[in-house]
């Protein structure tokens, strides 16, 4: 049997320990039920899965489209982009709140697409260790600094009209004025509006901090900007700091870079 506590993460260096929480999530949401859809009944006989609808060919050719508007490796200098692993990948169900108005926040914390989008695409962006701000350092303090890592999850996700997506961002703002005293859901003790930066059609900037208890978990910072009727999301973290602050800078370099290959 599968536990569904809330996982906290280790501070030792290892960089790629920012996807346990997701394993975590991800594992809670599939122990959900001991006789679910399509598992075996009381009986020992199996139900039969409901059918999957394949996509239709435009809803392929969106889901085509938004690969190719993607980050790639390459596109931007010091940082690594590549696609989400399957474990990465999160749903809406994955990332529901207690306080139902607050579900937008967990879904852009987490890189899950809001609203109901026709297609998505994903991708994790990491910082790359920077040798000569090693060399420069000149205290312990600057050369632990120096192996800190920024990693971010990008979300793009096209809706059905440039309206539609408006109207999923004016949630989302909704629910940064209801919930800035946080959600239980995943130990959030405060939710901070920031100041968005000016891209695309508009923006909303917000940083999601978690409660004492997890204080070897930092913040996440997270924007969001429409261009058009495409949403892009940036959740950024700093998963190998040893002492998480919410001081860190946000790589507003990687947001310029979608947002070129939007244009």
């Amino acid at each position: 049997m599968k536990s569904c506590g809330r996982g906290r993460r280790t501070r030792s260096g290892a960089f790629t320990v920012l996807i346990l929480p997701f394993v975590l999530i991800a594992g809670c949401a599939e122990s959900g039920g001991s006789s679910g859809e399509g598992g075996a009944s009381a009986g020992g006989e199996t139900s039969a899965s409901p059918a999957v609808s394949a996509p239709s060919a435009s809803d392929a050719r969106a889901a085509a489209r938004l690969d190719r508007l993607s980050l790639a490796e390459g596109d931007l200098k010091g940082f690594t982009v590549r696609k989400l692993k399957a474990v990465e990948a999160l749903t809406q169900h994955d990332v529901r709140t207690a306080e139902e108005d607050c579900a937008p926040l967990s879904q852009a914390k987490f890189g899950v697409a809001m609203g109901d989008p026709v297609a998505t695409a994903q991708r994790r962006v990491s910082s790359e260790i920077d040798d000569e701000v090693i060399d420069a350092a000149g205290s312990a303090e600057e050369l632990e600094a120096a192996f800190v890592i920024t990693s971010t999850m990008v979300t793009l996700a096209s809706y059905d009209s440039p309206d539609q997506a408006r109207a999923v961002l004016k949630v989302l703002r909704s629910a940064l004025a209801s919930c800035e005293g946080g959600f239980s859901s995943f130990g959030v003790d405060k939710v901070s509006t920031d100041t968005a930066p000016e891209m695309g059609d508009e923006a909303v900037a917000f940083t999601v901090t978690p409660g004492q208890d997890d204080a070897q978990v930092g913040p996440t910072k997270t924007v969001v900007f429409r261009h058009g009727s495409i949403l892009a999301q940036f959740g950024s973290e700093e998963p190998g700091a040893t002492a998480p602050t919410d001081d860190f800078d946000f790589p507003i370099a990687l947001i310029e870079a979608q947002e070129a290959k939007l244009d």
